[in-house]
């Protein structure tokens, strides 16, 4: 039995159930523990990015409102700065013209308060004794004089009231709806004869609040009373706000003041609430106490993180097919041919030679293995024979081959005895011509595989050409040569030059057959000029194929076949193209006096 036991657990695993067990271990398992890790680093990092974002949209907005009070507040203070409104009063008890009053104090307040966007209306209230009054309302703020008439008729008298207890002080209001910065006017003796009052614009001091990021809704509270709603998104007016979301949003400001301390001076104090369904800003101005509480959307706020939680999930899902797929494509293309190939070795082992496997075609390397697996099993009793066979047909193909190569030094030394006899028998013009071809040769051979040689070797090959094109035509033919001694140490690809001065004498000649060339090389190692003239014009027809040969098209003009010289042409220019850029290359023109120019161009970065 314990013999059994230890046969089981030695016994090798099955290849389909290892595969499970490293897509689990390898794949599944880490990809859910690092996606656990990262999603609890993102929500940590997203909360903390939610705080501050919204700390730093509230802070902003409160400075705003901070500010845009305090410029009211400054604004008010101004009236009794300026002691214009002092002055007209005191003439006004001097003298009794009332009218005088009137114009000094009306030009005073629309000069200074009628174009403001924070003031809607500006008031002046005088005392019992004089029962004077002005107005003035701002046409940029949205002000009319229904609003005037508004104040008149619902809030005069309790201003009036409010002002009484003020002595020097100045003091923001709230009544019927409206906010007002209210101070008394005094005399030099500090009593009160008059009340200065501003009604402030509160869409223009509130303004900012609405660019709170994340908010829903919102109230806005001087003291304990409230002085602006925002409603939430789609309404349109702020008593359509519930009572309930009312007493909820203030129910979370007195929360927020349990926790945090009240400002000692003129600053901002931030709250933000644990539940993350609102948010408060208690502020001390003129020491009076503003606080905002907004109601934020949760749905807004969480927008990202849901994204990023999305994102996994579906990821996550699209694992599964994932998954199934690369199992099917391991179980399909690894794990059952090599079990094929398993069920064909052990019938091969209890003796049943040839076995074949079902040829595979789903992938090249296993398909190869199988095809190996069936030749093998095949030919196994016929190995030796077989494998003695091949390498006699190896070592038989092998001496063909060194027997069918030409090797270019047969073929100099041949050349070399021919010379060797033309001298002897005193034939020099053969002679020097059998040594022009060697030179020829031996370019064309290129034995040391180089690529680039000196101007000055190159020159050889072409006065070896000259010299049997010479031998050719005789008298016939004239070349001549100008050329920079300073150039030719210069390094040029090899045969460059060679087939353009054949191109030149095989398509070049007047109609008595004489040929007559010229080469100059002139320039620099920077930018060299190799320039070959012959006597001839080219026609409508060489021009098209000249085009044709020096174009990058990679078809040949024509029916592709092409003499020699046209061939060389065009493969320096494409050499010299491809070594040294578009700048270089082979240009052949008309010079316009009979000639055809043939340039090449070889410029170095």
């Amino acid at each position: 039995m314990n013999r059994m036991n230890i046969r089981k657990k030695d016994k090798p695993r099955r290849l389909t159930s290892g595969m499970i067990r490293v897509i689990l271990t390898c794949w599944i398992i880490p990809y859910i523990v690092l996606s656990a890790a990262l999603i609890r680093v993102s929500i940590v990092r997203n909360s903390r990015q939610v705080e501050n974002t919204l700390h730093s949209s509230m802070e902003s907005a409160g400075r705003t409102v901070m500010e845009n009070l305090n410029k009211a507040i400054e604004d008010s203070r101004q009236a009794s700065y300026d002691g214009v409104i002092k002055k007209s009063y005191e003439t006004f008890l001097k003298d009794g013209d009332e009218n005088a009053m009137h114009r000094t104090v009306t030009d005073y307040l629309n000069r200074t308060y009628k174009f403001s966007r924070t003031i809607s209306n500006t008031i002046l209230l005088y005392g019992d004794n004089v029962r004077m009054e002005y107005y003035t309302y701002s046409n940029v703020a949205g002000a009319t004089y229904a609003s005037i008439e508004e104040f008149k008729r619902d809030t005069a008298e309790a201003v009036r009231l409010t002002a009484r207890d003020l002595d020097t002080k100045t003091r923001l209001i709230c009544l019927s709806g409206h906010m007002y910065v209210v101070r008394n006017i005094v005399l030099s003796n500090y009593e009160p004869f008059a009340t200065f009052v501003l009604e402030l614009n509160m869409d223009r001091l509130f303004g900012s609040m609405d660019n709170v990021i994340w908010k829903e809704d919102g109230i806005a509270l001087l003291d304990e009373d409230i002085v602006y709603i925002w409603p939430a998104d789609g309404k349109d007016d702020g008593a359509e706000m519930s009572a309930d979301r009312l007493t909820r949003l203030q129910a979370i400001l007195a929360s927020s003041r349990e926790t945090e301390p009240a400002p000692r001076d003129q600053g901002m104090v931030f709250s933000y609430q644990r539940n993350e369904s609102a948010c408060c800003l208690d502020m001390k101005i003129n020491d009076q106490r503003y606080a905002f509480v907004t109601g934020l959307d949760r749905r807004a706020m969480l927008a990202d993180r849901m994204t990023f939680l999305s994102v996994y999930f579906a990821v996550f899902i699209l694992l599964i097919p994932l998954l199934i797929a690369t199992f099917y494509f391991f179980y399909s293309n690894i794990n059952k041919p090599i079990s094929s190939l398993v069920e064909g070795s052990e019938k091969i082992r209890s003796g049943l030679y040839g076995s074949q496997v079902e040829p595979f075609t789903k992938n090249q390397e296993i398909g190869q293995l199988v095809d190996n697996f069936n030749h093998m099993s095949r030919s196994l009793e016929e190995s030796f024979r077989r494998i003695y066979a091949e390498e006699i047909a190896g070592r038989d193909a092998a001496l063909k081959a060194l027997q069918s190569q030409i090797n270019p030094h047969f073929l100099n030394n041949t050349l070399e005895i021919i010379n060797w006899k033309a001298r002897m028998n005193g034939n020099d013009d053969v002679s020097e011509m059998i040594s022009a071809l060697s030179v020829m040769m031996n370019a064309a051979l290129n034995r040391n595989n180089e690529m680039f040689i000196s101007l000055e070797e190159e020159l050889t090959y072409v006065d070896a050409y000259l010299y049997i094109i010479q031998e050719r035509f005789g008298s016939r033919f004239h070349f001549t040569k100008e050329i920079d001694p300073a150039l030719t140490d210069c390094s040029v690809p090899r045969l460059i030059i060679q087939p353009i001065v054949e191109n030149a004498v095989e398509h070049g000649g007047d109609s008595a057959g004489n040929r007559i060339g010229k080469l100059r090389i002139f320039g620099d190692r920077k930018e060299l000029h190799i320039v070959v003239e012959n006597n001839g014009s080219l026609s409508e027809a060489d021009r098209e194929k000249i085009g044709a040969l020096l174009s990058d098209a990679d078809q040949l003009p024509g029916n592709g076949r092409l003499d020699s010289s046209s061939i060389g042409i065009r493969n320096v220019h494409r050499r010299l193209r491809l070594l040294y850029g578009k700048e270089s290359g082979l240009t052949i023109r008309d010079s316009g006096d009979g000639k055809t120019v043939s340039e090449l161009i070889i410029c170095r970065q």
